[in-house]
């Protein structure tokens, strides 16, 4: 009998001890901050582990609801956790900065050691600050948040974001958008004017003007974009509709759905593919090493075309009509290969390749 609860105090230990061991406690503690500004007050809000939501009012003020989270194992972590959580406030004419400190009361060895375990993706994920915030609609706005997103509907000010290991989700953007992305995954309704520098992460934009970009490893997808000028390294873009693009990249990838007006390339491996070049395109010319190409014109667009090539395989379907080749070189043999697509003009060649190795293939849709 002794040995039968014996048993069962052991089965009840095995069932209890996991439960105490993954207990938690919890604090919860919100904050309200209301602030008058002027038309020309920069705002600006620095975050770290939580979400900002921007807001947009007719009022001459800035309100600020913060909601503070933290979870711990120890009772005596959670009340050190919540009392390291302050907020560097700073209030003038000119500006109104928020910064959210979550270390306030640690040591410089704790601080190190969490700026190395945020180095290596891993935060400590029992901190949660969520920022929700009404504001004019034009002041000039300075967002950075590291592990956590954020979201903005319509704005008209010059916006300036600095996202690590988040989302975003916002509409338009009318005025001068300036965006670093890192690990980050966004999706833009609109863009007038943006300079993006994009790391590792993914963009989505249904429109915009004018881009200029630099990235590294990143996805990008445009439904619509009038004028793109980027430096890419080791990126994949997806453009529907684009008017005129401007790229020096390696080995990136590039598939356009539609051009309508021009194209200048410089790249190093990769590939691009064209679906549909426009009638009326203006010129397109690219210099590539290591690259494939693919381009399909409309049956009613004419161009005067020179193909230079080195090693490079060159194809074109029986519509583009070669009227001079020339060949040089004794070891690495060059190409120049000049013709038209369905008429010949007097004026200059408005498709212009320079291709080293590689691949070349010119159709007709």
């Amino acid at each position: 009998m002794k040995k039968l609860r014996l048993i069962r105090y052991f089965i009840l230990a095995a069932f209890i001890m996991p439960l105490l061991a993954t207990a938690q406690f919890t604090d919860t503690k919100e904050i309200y901050k209301t602030y008058a500004v002027l038309p020309e007050t920069q705002i600006e809000i620095l975050n770290k582990y939580g979400k900002i939501e921007i807001k947009t009012w007719d009022k001459d003020s800035v309100t600020f609801n913060i909601k503070i989270r933290v979870e711990e194992k120890k009772l005596s972590k959670l009340e050190e956790s919540i009392r390291g959580i302050d907020f560097d406030i700073t209030n003038s004419d000119h500006y109104l900065i928020v910064r959210t400190d979550v270390a306030k009361n640690k040591s410089s060895l704790s601080k190190e050691f969490n700026r190395f375990k945020e180095t290596l993706l891993k935060s400590d994920g029992n901190i949660q600050v969520d920022y929700l915030v009404w504001m004019p609609e034009s002041n000039r706005l300075k967002i950075e948040n590291k592990f956590g997103d954020i979201y903005i509907g319509d704005y008209k000010g010059e916006t300036d974001i600095n996202l690590s290991n988040g989302n975003l989700k916002a509409h338009n953007f009318e005025s001068q958008l300036n965006m670093t992305l890192n690990f980050a995954n966004a999706s833009l309704n609109s863009i007038k004017k943006g300079r993006l520098d994009c790391n590792f992460s993914e963009l989505f934009i249904r429109n915009a003007e004018t881009l200029r970009i630099t990235s590294k490893s990143t996805e990008f997808e445009f439904a619509e974009i009038q004028n793109l000028d980027a430096d890419s390294r080791r990126d994949r873009f997806r453009i529907r509709h684009a008017d005129n693009v401007e790229v020096r990249s390696s080995f990136s990838s590039f598939r356009i759905n539609d051009i309508t007006d021009k194209i200048n390339l410089r790249s190093e491996y990769g590939d691009i593919d064209i679906d549909k070049v426009a009638p009326g395109f203006n010129s397109m010319n690219i210099e590539s090493k290591s690259m494939d190409i693919n381009i399909y014109f409309e049956p009613e667009t004419s161009f005067n075309f020179e193909i230079t090539n080195t090693k490079a395989n060159f194809d074109y379907s029986s519509n583009f009509e070669i009227v001079d080749t020339e060949t040089f070189g004794d070891k690495d043999i060059t190409t120049i290969v000049k013709g038209y697509f369905k008429e010949k003009s007097e004026s200059t060649p408005k498709l212009l390749i320079k291709a080293n190795s590689g691949t070349i293939n010119l159709r007709s849709n």
